[in-house]
This record gives C-alpha cells, structure tokens and sequence, in this order.
C-alpha cells in the first residue's frame, strides 16, 4: 500500500491541516494517510499545549474520513519523540507498505538538521507542500539519490496556525472557517485552552479593536514560551503579555490624564505613551495590582537597564509574537532561542538604529537598555560572534 504519515502537534487540528492531507492523497495516489500526533514535540514548548488523549480525540474528530487513520504510535511512547523512531515502528508494523511522509516546505528548509535525516530518507519519501504562493525549492545541498526520495507537491497552501485558531477561540472570535465545527465543539465543552483570564479579556474587549486583540493573545502565548524556558512564572507572562497593550487606543488626551507629567522627550515621542499609562490605569482601576506584572507592561516598549526576567520576557514576546512580520523578525526568533539577552541586544540595536535613520527622538531608557546589553556581553565596538553572522 502507499501510505501517507502526517505527523503535527496538532494544537488544535485545523482546515488546513485537511487541506494538505487531502491534496497529498489526490496528487500522490495515496491508499491511506496516518495521522500523528506527536506526544510531545521535539523543540517546542509546552505553553499552551493540550493533553495528549485531547488532541487524539480533535484529530479523530477534524480526520473523519475512511482514508484517514488517526495513531497514538507517538503518544504511546511517552516520551519527545523523532520522525527516525516513528519511521522504524511503522516499518514493523506494515512491512509491505510504501510510505510517503508530508511536511510543510518550511520544514523541508531545515531538514538537514532533523535527527538522523538520511536514514529519514532511507525509511520513505519525504513529500513537502508549498507553504508560500510561488515557492520554489532548494534542493542543492541534497545528493542526486537524496533528490530522487523527496517530492515538492506545489499545492496552493490555506494560510491557517493552530496559533491563530487558538488566538481566535481564546478572544471569542469567530474560526468557522478554519476549524471544523466537531473539533470547535469539543473545544468549547472541554474548555481547552482556557487560561482563567476571561475577566481581564473583558476589559481588553472593551478597550482594542480586534486586530491588536489578537496581538494580545499572541504576545501572550509567545510570553508563557518564554517563560516556561526561562523559568519564569508563566501565568504572570500570559497575563503581562495579554494586558500589555491596554491603552494603546486610548485617546491622546486620556493617556496624559493617566500619565501625568511626562518629559518632553516623551511628549514628543507618542509611541510610547500606552507603556506608560497602562500600569496607572491598570492600577487605578483595580484590575491588577501585581508589581512586578506592571512594572513587565511598564518597559514593553523602550526597554531598559536592569530589566527583570519577567519584564525582559514581555519584552521580547512583543517583538516575537506569532503576527509579527518585519523584516527581522525570524532572526530576533532564533535569537530568543539561545538568550533573552541576545535578543534583546539586537532589538535594542535595531530601533536606535531605525529611529536615527528616521530622525526620531530616541527614548533615553532605550539608550540604556542598549548599553546594559553591552555590558552584559562585555562589549565596546564590537558584537558578539554569533551575532555578527547573523546580520
């Protein structure tokens, strides 16, 4: 039989997710498609992660069709599992089969970092769907007998996240069109992804339009990330990373009221208000009182010296989040992966420089955010080795 393996986090399972694996079925002549959830995923945090038998269940509901056969090959093994070991399984399983294993193409970019990738090759036909309209890709590192096991499957992509499902269900937004009704349903009986900050949404829903809510939840999510892996309160993250753009569409007016005296750097530079009047509403209102949160939600913005861990965190999620797009943005990613610091260095570095270019004033406590990075670093003219490549 030639069989398909589509393996994910599958946190939630979505339309898109259907989408590939119908489409590799047609286009591959595929006689069955397993689908895997993974127990829990190589080099990805848990944050926001549903249980193990709730995901199996999603998939048993979001893959219905007879061609699909959901497995909890991987969730049996307890334990991070690689593509190698799941490959080796299904071998033993089904000896006679043919398999055809489906990623993303942005996977395929990364593949030769995968744990033992040509063996990988060796144990099925890697097939990679575009991810990207008019993508095109790059097989020159890979060797004439590699080329010939992988398949580039051209197949318009549905541009949908398991981030942006769970941003939308979170925000009470509607998904409809992106997740099947059965797996919305049983999301909402189970109160999946359910963080307790229902009544903290509430004010954000009174106070932000629907695009920098989602901003919200995002910056949230990308916040427990960070939190989890570098062992800070994940609960104060999601919440310090939820509420902090509060005031952002707070009339001008109103901020100065909340804000006070303002110096006239400050004044000049209305970017930074809402970091500044959101800890002062947020408190005067009684909705948080948390200090070491609001002093997070505080320096969002400008950054400054001798940030906390927590305040650091927020910090970055604000530029990592899943909406971001700037052109930088999966560099200072990468960076957040090996240090806050790092990270923190090049955002610093690349806002004095974009604001210089521009002729904006620069908020001194940005200055002093940039400085302490390079006294972390023990730097003067020069930049960390593993930065300067990756300009």
């Amino acid at each position: 039989m030639k069989t398909g393996i589509f393996g994910g986090t599958f946190n939630p399972p979505h339309l898109g997710h259907k989408h590939l694996a119908l489409e590799a079925c047609r286009r591959l002549g595929l006689d069955r498609v397993i689908i895997i959830p993974s127990c829990i995923p190589p080099h990805k945090a848990a944050a926001s992660l549903a249980g193990v038998e709730q995901r199996l269940e999603m998939c048993s509901l979001a893959f219905p069709e007879e061609i699909f056969t959901v497995s909890d090959i991987e969730i049996n093994r307890g334990d991070r599992s690689y593509t190698v070991e799941t490959l080796r399984q299904l071998h033993e399983l089904y000896p006679g089969d043919d398999f055809y294993f489906i990623i993303g193409s942005d996977m395929l970019e990364t593949f030769m970092q995968w744990y033992r990738w040509e063996e990988i090759l060796s144990l099925c036909t890697l097939c990679a769907a575009a991810r990207k309209t008019d993508y095109i890709p790059d097989l020159s590192k890979f060797s004439q007998e590699q080329r010939e096991k992988i398949i580039f499957m051209p197949i318009e992509p549905l541009e949908i996240s398991s981030t942006q499902v769970r941003m939308l269900l979170k925000s009470n937004l509607p998904c409809e069109n992106i997740i099947s009704p059965d797996v919305a349903k049983y999301i909402k009986d189970n109160n999946l992804y359910d963080d307790g900050f229902d009544s903290y949404r509430e004010v954000i829903d009174s106070m932000l339009d629907e695009k920098r809510i989602y901003h919200s939840e995002c910056v949230s999510e990308s916040a427990g990330i960070l939190a989890e892996r570098y062992g800070a309160d994940v609960e104060k993250a999601k919440l310090a990373g939820l509420l902090h753009d509060v005031t952002k569409r707070l009339h001008s007016d109103e901020q100065m009221d909340l804000i006070g005296e303002m110096t006239p750097l400050e004044k000049a530079n209305p970017k930074v208000w809402h970091q500044i009047s959101a800890p002062v509403f947020l408190r005067s209102r009684n909705i948080l009182n948390d200090e070491e949160i609001l002093e997070a939600i505080r320096w969002h913005t400008t950054g400054k010296a001798d940030m906390t861990l927590l305040s650091k965190i927020v910090y970055v999620a604000d530029f990592i989040s899943s909406d971001r797009d700037y052109p930088d943005v999966e560099t200072v990613r990468k960076l957040a992966t090996i240090s806050l610091e790092h990270a923190i260095l090049y955002t610093s570095r690349y806002t004095v420089r974009d604001l210089a270019l521009k002729d904006r004033p620069i908020h001194p406590s940005t200055l002093d955010c940039y400085n302490d990075m390079l006294k972390f670093f023990g730097i003067g003219n020069r930049e960390p080795a593993d930065l300067q490549t990756r300009r």
